[in-house]
């Protein structure tokens, strides 16, 4: 039988670009402390506007596009790509372009250049890295950062792909193989809302190495130990199956690149 608040919050048109399935498991979990449906829909909505607010809006959505288009028409000028990345608030964070590319450039003196991607919460990081000519699955809650990254490899000829997945739900992380996986700034996130779900994560992925990374200081740029303690957590959360092959800071971001181990 279907929960008419279940639908009412399926067909809100302010959570319409949330993974549906985020917003069942918000619900059901919303359902087991409040018992009734009308208290669980305005728990949950609580919790959609949370979530929700760090999401590509459909200006920012449309402005993205427009200077993608921009892009890819005059030249693929650097210029253009940094501004359509500043769209999404998470790509924002590591600009300018130089910053990235010197970012990665650490990265993958570590993994080798990938021949394939997998990027967790991804935003619009995949379009970045299509512009560099890596291959990446990017997944992500936000069906409108999914629906721009995929427009763009259709429109552009980019390596890339966006599937719209809750990563706290069964079977959200794809099962094939991949060179290296990115999980920036989400394990703190995932953990936050579920207790393991972190490492649940980090053994489904299927790469030969994982880059994590946590910040190091409050969105108000305030140092409160951040560091010290994502350390501490990644350091004593470390799967069986691999071992940490460097460790390092950019700007306000730690760090960790993990290397799997055979036969562990």
């Amino acid at each position: 039988m279907n929960d008419p608040m279940l639908e009412k919050l399926l067909h809100s048109k302010n959570y319409q670009c949330v993974c549906p399935d985020a917003v069942r498991r918000i619900y059901a979990e919303c359902l087991q402390k409040y018992k009734k449906p009308k208290d669980a829909e305005k728990a949950a909505r609580e919790q959609l506007h949370g979530l929700t607010g760090a999401f590509l809006t459909r200006d920012e959505s449309a402005a993205c596009m427009k200077d993608m288009h921009i892009w890819a028409t005059d030249g693929r000028k650097d210029a253009d790509l940094e501004r359509a990345l500043t769209r999404h608030a998470s790509t924002r964070e590591r600009l300018p372009l130089a910053r990235m590319d010197g970012m990665y450039e650490h990265i993958f003196e570590v993994t080798g250049a990938p021949a394939s991607v997998l990027d967790l919460a991804c935003g619009l990081n995949p379009l970045y890295l299509g512009a560099r000519g890596i291959s990446t699955v990017g997944i992500d809650v936000s069906g409108e950062a999914a629906k721009d990254v995929n427009a763009c490899a259709s429109n552009y000829g980019l390596p890339i792909r966006a599937v719209c997945a809750d990563l706290l739900c069964e079977n959200a992380v794809p099962k094939e193989r991949h060179d290296l996986a990115l999980l920036f700034k989400i394990l703190p996130l995932l953990e936050r809302q579920k207790s393991g779900a972190a490492m649940d994560v980090m053994h489904a992925v299927n790469a030969k190495y994982l880059a994590i990374s946590f910040p190091t200081r409050t969105l108000g740029g305030r140092n409160v130990g951040m560091e010290g303690n994502y350390s501490a957590w990644m350091e004593g959360h470390l799967p069986g199956n691999r071992r940490i092959a460097a460790r390092f800071t950019e700007e306000n971001e730690l760090f960790y690149i993990l290397e799997e181990i055979h036969n562990a």
